[in-house]
């Protein structure tokens, strides 16, 4: 308590704000959803500055057509507000104003956004000095609910009426509201007056001093006492006590009068079949009003009780709650909103009244300016509502948000969580910011203040700050008072930075001292741009913290016991992105920590902590190596590095002559980290082909929740013929290639409507081996070649659940000679080089590529009808595509089911299909049909699996499906498929 005390009397003596009042009249007229009004607002200017300006938010104008938020909608592809029209965009009108006396119209500087009305004053106002102004108003709601609305007789009233602008130390806060960033008040008294219909039930900031709010004829227990708390400002300077000032209304209609003190915002919510539920937490009133068919979710004490709960752990975290009462309501909007004196939530869930009710105090009590710095109160509450569930047994929110900001940290998403909010590069980086990172800044101060501390932090926070504007500096004097240590870097990190943490355990050196006690020296190397107390231990035991700011620093310390095999950051606090570096290296097994685990291929296994080792076992079967077992390993760390794949295999036939196999994939190691890039190095040798590739896949992407998903790549591939025995001679010849070239893709998403392309090309030379009987001078032939191929594709919605899909190929392969086979441009599907890595398909006789089974793998040309094997110089072709949705749905093993109708056709070399007309260089060719395509999902694992009945196909002596017996262009042939088409 004395702590407190002197927290009081500490507050900074330079601070002021402004004092408001508001006197508000106003009378809703349903049938319109417009709610007209008068204001006298009396203004205190308490700053040591004199004024020549004021200002009002018209926060209402931002949900409508013209506004900085319908524009930023715009620009990140939502649509929302900027495609309303009348009467269901929301708006707020000045229809007259009086300042000082006079009679002024009022211009908007940030036009056509009109959420800031601003006048010049016909006067100076000096420091000491009052005015008052008089505004009539009209306001309406907008149809389509955004932190306010309305739906039919149901009304969420929020930001509805002309609220001063904020003049602070930094001036006057005018500021348009933006879709990322939310308010900024003056604190204030509230005098309100509302003219509602008959049989509203209200909730609202305040207590009603006046009228009758409903409660007592929407009272879910017709038992219960309500307590109006008519009489609580009656001891307020001045006092305030209900009086006759509503006058008569008309028949149907009622006056209700509620005032509220100290606080920077008044919003109510309307709706007659409002179910009313009453609790209490100490001195504090909470109210519920929920929706008659909400009993099981709200009702029967759900709701109160889950606001008594919030009080209570707030009030501990912080201190006495401020106000009178609360009031929950089941609003219009799924989520929540957050209010002085009463929260607008979409549910009755306890993380959300938790994170909504704590609002209350960090931006309602504690009240910063939200658009400026809102991880003051979306961080604050998001850490809060962790810790809540953490106390009460509910789990440790603190991996899975440490895990989410390494991600953005890492692939260098983030951004200075202390920036202005309209700043970020989109609104997906800004709540990830303001909510998570600030949530996980706050999780840091309390790693390194400790628990103990950091709550007499906040609570000196609270009792000093209170009903007051708060910014980062108030907060940072506090916690490094309290702390007793300097913390500007902590701040300045992770608020300021988007520095990477990256330590390494360099060295470890044990002696054995007097007493059978162990001296251990630590060498630590800090590798990263930011820095981090960092813990060493070993399993749960921690035996001392390094400062982690030098760039090489020795810890020492002495124990009764030798320590086992040391680590740092065993609890993984120090947000160090690298873990993989932090253990003692032992000789034989390195330093890396690794799990060896049973693949479960359905599951997609990553841990922050060590590399995910699983094992598989393997199966397969072709025609010359016969039956054949393998061992795959797949690992990765945290699902971004260390994406390794590993696959030896054993042949088992009787005449197999190169019976052992082996396949490597690495990709993305840690030591070189590529942020939003893959890297790849694969090795092989493998069924009769030996070879290496080097892949980069670099995203070029700006956001990443909108726009395009562009990436730009580069590959290196060498690929040799080592035993023919298994390839198949119709797509192999005895000749390998070494070859590199760029390419280009992009996705881009408008709606439904899906568009993709890619452009790739490759340089090389192709070697051949001249074969028996053949005499050259050297053992291979060698040419150089170019093989180019491009690709664009769109599916759109069109009515009834159907859509339309087109695709355009282009390919082209050039050289003197003609190509190998394995390097043709195909025409019905994927090549050799990109089927090489399955071995469903990769060799002879192989499961889905046998004689009497029909497998297609989308690709090239995609003129699915046609033997796989046909490929020439070049190819050009169109896929369409047309599908009906049967089902869908968001989960189960069949998540979709259509029906397909398509068609290819392409123009190709002679080549690959010899033209029927004598001489011509070309050949066109066509099929059709109709298919069935399911998706599916089991678990992580997702496939799409595609039968179809290629009816019509123009050489049909050339189908994959045809044995001589189905001739004609029209007959029943089939084909299956895992993938999808395009």
């Amino acid at each position: 308590m004395l702590s407190l005390l002197l927290a009081l009397l500490a507050a900074d003596s330079t601070y002021w704000q402004q004092r408001v009042a508001y006197e508000i009249n106003a009378s809703l007229a349903e049938s319109t959803g417009v709610l007209t009004g008068k204001a006298r607002i009396r203004y205190v200017n308490q700053s040591p500055d004199t004024l020549r300006d004021f200002a009002v938010h018209q926060y209402l104008n931002a949900f409508r057509p013209g506004s900085r938020w319908a524009a930023a909608d715009s620009a990140e592809e939502r649509v929302r507000f900027q495609r309303l029209r009348d009467p269901d965009y929301a708006f707020e009108r000045v229809t007259a104003a009086t300042v000082m006396g006079e009679m002024r119209k009022p211009n908007y500087p940030y036009a056509p956004d009109s959420t800031i009305a601003h006048w010049t004053l016909p006067r100076p106002l000096a420091p000491g000095d009052s005015f008052v102004v008089e505004i009539d108003w009209q306001a309406r709601p907008s149809t389509l609910p955004r932190r306010q609305g309305r739906q039919g007789r149901r009304f969420d009233f929020a930001q509805w009426y002309p609220k001063v602008v904020v003049y602070d130390k930094y001036g006057w806060q005018d500021h348009p509201l933006y879709p990322a960033g939310e308010f900024y008040g003056e604190f204030a008294s509230y005098d309100v007056t509302l003219d509602l219909p008959a049989d509203q039930v209200i909730g609202a900031t305040g207590v009603p001093l006046e009228g009758d709010p409903g409660w007592e004829h929407a009272r879910a227990d017709r038992t219960a006492q309500i307590d109006y708390q008519r009489d609580w400002y009656a001891s307020a300077r001045p006092p305030v006590r209900p009086s006759a000032r509503c006058g008569g209304v008309a028949a149907g209609r009622k006056c209700v009068r509620f005032y509220a003190d100290s606080v920077h915002h008044f919003a109510f919510s309307l709706n007659p079949a409002y179910v009313y539920e009453e609790g209490r937490y100490n001195d504090v009133v909470v109210r519920v009003l929920y929706q008659p068919g909400d009993s099981a979710t709200w009702g029967k004490g759900i709701a109160v009780r889950g606001t008594e709960l919030a009080l209570s752990w707030l009030d501990s975290l912080f201190g006495k709650f401020a106000w009178p009462q609360i009031t929950n309501v089941h609003r219009i909007e799924g989520g929540g909103t957050e209010f002085p004196m009463m929260v607008m939530n979409g549910s009755a869930g306890p993380g959300l009244i938790v994170h909504e009710v704590g609002h209350n105090y960090t931006m309602g009590i504690l009240a910063n300016n939200e658009w400026r710095e809102g991880w003051l109160d979306e961080g604050f509450t998001s850490f809060q509502t962790g810790w809540f569930f953490e106390s009460h047994g509910q789990g440790w929110s603190y991996p899975e948000v440490e895990g989410d900001i390494l991600f953005w940290d890492i692939e260098r998403w983030s951004e200075p969580v202390s920036m202005v909010s309209e700043r970020y590069r989109d609104f997906a980086t800004y709540n990830t910011m303001i909510y998570t990172k600030g949530q996980l800044f706050l999780e840091q101060l309390r790693y390194v203040v400790g628990d103990e501390v950091m709550r007499r932090i906040l609570r000196t926070y609270y009792a000093r700050w209170r009903l007051k504007h708060v910014d980062e500096d108030a907060f940072r004097s506090v916690a490094e008072e309290v702390s007793r240590m300097d913390l500007k870097w902590l701040f300045g990190q992770w608020l300021h930075d988007t520095p990477l943490i990256d330590y390494r355990l360099s060295k470890v050196e044990r002696h054995k001292v007097a007493g059978d006690r162990w001296r251990t020296v630590v060498t630590i190397d800090r590798l990263g741009d930011g820095w981090m107390p960092i813990e060493i231990g070993d399993g749960d035991m921690v035996y001392a913290r390094a400062t982690g700011q030098p760039e090489t620093e020795r810890v020492e310390f002495v124990t009764d016991h030798e320590p086992g095999r040391l680590t740092l950051d065993p609890h993984l606090r120090a947000h160090d992105w690298n873990t993989l570096n932090n253990r003692e290296k032992r000789s034989i097994w390195g330093r890396a920590p690794r799990v060896l685990e049973i693949d479960d291929p359905t599951r997609e296994r990553a841990r922050r902590d060590r590399i995910v080792t699983m094992m598989m076992p393997l199966g397969w079967h072709n025609e010359y190596g016969g039956a054949t077992a393998a061992l795959r390993l797949r690992e990765n760390y945290f699902g971004i590095y260390e994406r390794n794949v590993m696959i030896a295999s054993l042949a088992l036939g009787p005449n197999v002559t190169h019976p052992f196999g082996i396949y490597a994939r690495f990709t993305n190691p840690v030591t070189r980290p590529l942020p939003r890039a893959d890297a790849s190095l694969a090795l092989w040798y493998v069924e009769g082909r030996a070879g290496a590739a080097f892949r980069i896949d670099h995203s070029l992407r700006r956001h990443l929740g909108f726009g395009a998903d562009r990436h730009a790549g580069f590959d290196l591939l060498w690929m040799a013929t080592t035993d023919m025995g298994y390839l198949d001679r119709r797509l192999w010849d005895d000749a390998g290639t070494v070859e590199a070239g760029p390419w280009l893709s992009t996705m881009v998403r408008r709606g439904g409507t899906v568009w993709r392309g890619r452009l790739g090309g490759r340089g090389g030379l192709v070697y051949r081996f001249p074969g028996l009987g053949i005499i050259s001078t050297h053992r291979y032939d060698v040419e150089p070649f170019g093989r180019v191929t491009g690709e664009a594709s769109v599916r759109t919605p069109l009515w009834l659940k159907t859509r339309l899909g087109v695709r355009l190929f282009a390919g082209a392969y050039l050289a003197a000679n003609a190509p190998p086979r394995q390097r043709r441009i195909p025409l019905a599907g994927a090549d050799p080089y990109q089927t090489f890595t399955n071995p469903l398909v990769r060799s002879i006789g192989a499961p889905f590529v046998r004689a009497t089974f029909h497998y297609h793998t989308p690709g090239n040309a995609n003129l699915r009808a046609f033997r796989p094997d046909l490929g020439g110089r070049w190819a050009v072709a169109m896929n369409v595509e047309g599908t009906k949705t049967l089902l869908r749905r968001p989960s189960g093993f069949v998540t979709e089911a259509t029906l397909e109708g398509f068609a290819d056709v392409g123009v190709v070399d002679h080549l690959a299909v010899a033209s029927s007309i004598p001489g011509r260089s070309y050949t066109t060719l066509y099929d059709g049909g109709v298919g069935l395509v399911t998706r599916h999902r089991l678990r992580d694992l997702a496939w799409t699996l595609r039968f179809e009945l290629p009816l019509v196909v123009n050489r049909y002596d050339y189908a994959a499906d045809w044995n001589g017996k189905n001739e004609g262009r029209l007959a029943f042939r089939w084909q299956v498929s895992l993938e999808s088409s395009f």
